[in-house]
């Protein structure tokens, strides 16, 4: 059984850790929020402007191709895209990844 000392260290300890395990849970949400705010929308804007759609044929690195939204797993390697490429500038956007 625990003394009381024990579990008023460990109470000390939750104290100070506790700041610190809040701000990992707040960091994970934002990420979250922000994959999630990407996985639910039909297009992105590039920096010149142009609109990105991310609903469409899509092929995936290990040749197989699918039709729907971007941010979707492969089926058959299990991967998730992580950049998007624009057409008229050619310029690549990093999407967000999953948490």
């Amino acid at each position: 059984m625990a003394s009381v000392e024990e579990k008023a260290l460990d109470l000390a300890l939750w104290l100070l850790a506790s700041p610190m395990y809040g701000a990992f849970a707040l960091r994970q949400a934002v990420r979250h929020y922000r994959f999630l705010r990407v996985a639910f929308a039909s297009s992105l804007t590039c920096e010149c402007g142009e609109n990105l759609s991310l609903v469409g044929m899509w092929r995936c690195s290990c040749r197989f191709s699918y039709r729907g939204h971007l941010l979707r797993i492969c089926p058959v390697c299990g991967t998730l895209p992580c950049v998007i490429r624009c057409y008229r500038c050619g310029i690549t956007t990093k999407l967000p990844e999953p948490e």
